[in-house]
């Protein structure tokens, strides 16, 4: 009580926390964001065509409703309705890639802004190793090989993770004729994945019932990340990336 009178005579009021750590507003993290956004390649992103682009950021999903059978009530009382449930031992990591569509590719063909390209991989491990994420890159640069791209440099965005920034993930981008360029740290509203990855979320989120073990909440997530990701040319733009 003694807190929360000291606090109210401060004026403090209660918020929702910002999505945005403290870090980001370090001087040097706002030079950082600065460059990312005013500077061409390889310091920043400015003037790159968006369709050109591809993000690349990796989350995990954790299977919370493991165990229904337990739940909270005071005591004496049985539990009617289960309360809130265990996190259970079992946790996904998954790959997530996407581009906005080319706009010179008609409407509905794969890789046009209506119908872009999302490449997804899904693992019952926990993090992802500079080995894994590099084989992730190559998949994704891989595609645009077999499909006889005509020599477009593609400029992959991603987080500053340490196994992105790894030397052989750098080496890959770099002798398929692509190149790379870090989000600037603690910004996550910079990165269009994120609200694709807000997509397979809620998604999942819709269908929770369809759960009932790790494989089947995988083989959802998979089917998610193939058909459940759309409007990606409009959310680059909205997060600044607005170069065509």
């Amino acid at each position: 009580m003694a807190v929360s009178r000291a606090l109210k005579k401060l004026e403090y009021t209660t918020k929702i926390t910002s999505t945005v750590a403290y870090q980001a507003f370090t001087t040097r993290n706002l030079a950082r964001r600065q460059m990312f956004w005013t500077e061409p390649w390889p310091f920043g992103i400015h003037g790159v065509p968006r369709c050109t682009m591809v993000d690349i950021d990796e989350f995990g999903l954790h299977l919370n409703a493991a165990n229904k059978k337990y739940g909270s009530s005071p005591r004496g009382l049985e539990i009617r309705k289960p309360g809130n449930y265990d996190r259970g031992d079992f946790k996904l990591t998954v790959l997530l890639a996407d581009e906005t569509g080319d706009p010179t590719i008609p409407a509905g063909e794969i890789g046009s802004v209506s119908y872009p390209r999302v490449w997804g991989r899904v693992n019952a491990v926990a993090g992802t190793s500079a080995e894994a994420y590099r084989t992730f890159v190559e998949h994704v640069l891989d595609t645009y090989d077999a499909i006889n791209d005509p020599a477009q440099c593609r400029t992959l965005i991603h987080d500053n993770l340490s196994s992105h920034k790894a030397p052989e993930v750098y080496e890959a981008v770099r002798v398929r004729g692509h190149r790379v360029v870090c989000r600037p740290p603690y910004r996550p509203q910079d990165g269009p994945v994120e609200f694709a990855i807000n997509q397979v979320c809620c998604g999942l989120a819709r269908r929770w019932s369809e759960v009932s073990d790790l494989p089947t909440m995988q083989t959802l997530v998979e089917e998610l990340i193939d058909v459940g990701i759309s409007g990606m040319d409009a959310t680059f733009v909205k997060c600044g990336y607005i170069w065509n």
